[in-house]
């Protein structure tokens, strides 16, 4: 994966060299770095801030209410967690692999995400409503929350199925 990111930057800077000269590589480089530093930055306050919940969540709770046998109940505790978490990726992902290492089961760990990226409060409060229109955006939401239980539902079947399939292959 890296040699081929490597190759196609490399080849990105041989372009920009040749169309726009060696201060288009330097300024390409410049703002590359600049856009790591930012990165790197959320990516550092997402760890923590996921490290702390899964320091002061007790890891029996999470089991609970997001684990194997939580039923509709987690999806939905997962579904309404996803639909608030603020942020984009550098917080959620985190959060989700904390989750996880407190006992969280694919289904609730799915439906989180899902909810996150489907039907995220804050951005229909600060993207969709001021942009899109109050009818358009709520419409949008509206329809979009039973994606999450869905795909978690759908995630736990298919996992309960590979385990079986797993288990049975051990087995003989």
């Amino acid at each position: 994966m890296f040699a081929t990111f490597f190759s196609v930057a490399v080849v990105a800077g041989a372009f920009c060299y040749a169309l726009r000269g060696p201060q288009a590589v330097v300024n390409s480089i410049s703002d590359a770095w600049s856009e790591l530093i930012a990165l790197a930055v959320e990516l550092v306050l997402g760890l923590v801030i996921a490290s702390a919940v899964g320091i002061l969540v007790p890891k029996n709770k999470v089991s609970r209410w997001l684990g194997e046998n939580s039923g509709f109940r987690g999806l939905g505790i997962a579904t309404a967690l996803g639909m608030v978490t603020p942020g984009g990726p550098y917080a959620s992902f985190p959060l989700v692999l904390s989750l996880s290492k407190a006992g969280a089961d694919t289904g609730a760990l799915i439906a989180f995400l899902t909810a996150w990226a489907a039907s995220s409060v804050s951005r229909l409060l600060i993207w969709e409503i001021p942009m899109l229109g109050l009818d358009f955006a709520v419409l949008r939401f509206v329809v979009s929350i039973p994606l999450p239980f869905v795909a978690g539902f759908l995630a736990r079947e298919i996992a309960a199925r590979y385990r079986a399939s797993g288990e049975q292959s051990h087995a003989g």
